[in-house]
């Protein structure tokens, strides 16, 4: 992971444009099934009848039984009997697939430099019970080379709220979007007020026509290499709910951090 930079991702978002959305991640759209054959999506499963699977974080798979997510992600007061699972192969929770693989989380790596909440070093690895199976719609996801400074566009996805509104709306497809890396001088002169690293990039647009939102942590910054192969430059990290306020602008502000 040592190629792996600190990211955030910063959209200002229009307020004519804020209208929530049933199917879509804020800006996006449904993705192609299995498109992302290394999304994970992590679930508190309740073993009870009637009661689904909730998904609560999205991650990426970086070897057959290990997870690569934020920090933040690490389940708390989970219910007795229920057991937080890593579930690949997935794409659209309210049907059945038999590509879907649900593998029990029994050991959570944090990174040592992580103090909690949303803020640096916001990564971790989860370690399964046992490996997944790689087949097509299964797949190891590419880390890049240390010292890489990506820059172009990148893909965002996951299942998180599609709502601009302070109430969330989960959709059941993966929801996908394009984002573009910017200058980081240009990040630390709109938000001079926060302390950005020589570490970390910034993702997004300035008029905030695509962002992700809660329920996305966790989940893959990608951009495609010149062989059509993904490779992961970022891990969303955001907080629980949209983090929102007005500019003077007039404008909805959603900040959110990708590491």
């Amino acid at each position: 992971m040592a190629g792996l930079r600190f990211v955030i991702l910063l959209a200002l978002v229009a307020l004519a444009a804020a209208k929530p959305s049933s199917t879509r991640i804020v800006g996006g759209e449904n993705a192609i099934e299995h498109e992302f054959p290394y999304q994970i999506s992590l679930q508190i499963n309740y073993h009870k009848p009637g009661r689904a699977p909730f998904h609560f974080c999205g991650g990426s798979l970086i070897a057959e039984r290990f997870v690569l997510t934020a920090a933040h992600c690490v389940p708390q007061d989970v219910p007795a009997g229920a057991v937080p699972e890593a579930v690949a192969g997935e794409h659209d929770f309210t049907q059945f697939d038999e590509s879907v693989q649900r593998r029990a989380i029994v050991e959570f790596i944090v990174h040592e430099g992580y103090s909690g909440g949303i803020g640096p070093n916001d990564i971790a690895v989860f370690r399964v019970d046992r490996p997944f199976h790689l087949n097509r719609n299964v797949q190891l996801i590419n880390l890049p080379e240390p010292e890489a400074s990506p820059n172009g566009l990148c893909i965002i996805s996951g299942w998180g709220s599609t709502s601009f509104s302070p109430f969330p709306t989960y959709p059941s497809i993966l929801q996908k979007t394009t984002i573009p890396i910017f200058d980081l001088e240009e990040c630390r002169e709109i938000y001079h007020t926060q302390n950005i690293a020589d570490s970390n990039i910034c993702a997004g647009t300035i008029e905030g026509s695509s962002s992700v939102c809660s329920g996305d942590s966790g989940g893959p910054l990608v951009q495609i290499e010149y062989d059509g192969s993904f490779v992961q430059v970022g891990t969303v990290s955001s907080g629980r709910y949209p983090l929102r306020w007005l500019q003077e602008s007039g404008s909805v502000c959603s900040r959110f951090f990708v590491y």
